[in-house]
């Protein structure tokens, strides 16, 4: 794995200097596997792409486009997303992907799609979490899909964390989430519980 990534940093730097994966455009469309109101489409990065046009084909027609993450997170930051755009109604998304070479075979880009109603973007909280994030995945508690639920779980997490304390899983506003890592840059932290997904960079030693 080590190996991997000082070979990812080369490529990175050949990149910076026009080294971008071979010049042959290719197209990939791949559907958004979810609900119609929260979904996420995958694409492989296996190898590098240059100039690729990607399409999503959605399963609604009022959709936007919440998150753009990376899988392995060591690959973060070796991709560029440009271009994006709706056509047809709403209904397929269209961007173009860069990728540098020498990404590694489990690469993946992954986008999140949902109703404006469903991903609140709700902001940092000083000295530890940062890039959160709510969405609502069903029917919820009325008054806990807002900002302030998620800041008191990043709170509550925070708080667990720095006291050497279990953060998988606790109450927050009365909801008990279930947290773990995930593999996703800039969030790494994922807390879910009364059908909320609560998103987030914390800490991880």
């Amino acid at each position: 794995m080590l190996g991997s990534r000082r070979a990812l940093v080369v490529v990175i730097a050949a990149a910076l200097t026009g080294g971008l994966a071979a010049p042959a455009a290719a197209q990939v469309s791949r559907p958004c596997v979810g609900s119609d109101t929260m979904c996420e489409a995958a694409f492989s990065m296996s190898g590098g792409a240059s100039n690729e046009r990607i399409t999503v084909r959605l399963p609604d027609t009022n959709l936007r486009l919440l998150s753009v993450n990376a899988t392995p997170a060591f690959v973060h930051g070796a991709y560029m997303l440009t271009r994006g755009r709706f056509s047809e109604g709403g209904s397929v998304y269209t961007a173009t992907l860069d990728a540098v070479q020498g990404m590694p075979r489990n690469a993946r880009l992954l986008m999140t799609f949902g109703h404006p109603s469903t991903g609140l973007s709700c902001g940092n909280i000083r000295r530890g979490v940062s890039f959160l994030t709510i969405a609502q995945i069903g029917s919820v508690r009325p008054g806990s899909f807002r900002c302030s639920v998620a800041k008191a779980v990043g709170r509550t997490w925070l708080a667990r964390f720095t006291a050497h304390r279990s953060v998988q899983r606790f109450a927050a506003t009365g909801i008990t989430f279930r947290c773990r890592l995930i593999p996703l840059l800039p969030q790494n932290q994922q807390c879910q519980g009364g059908n909320l997904v609560v998103r987030f960079s914390g800490p991880t030693g």
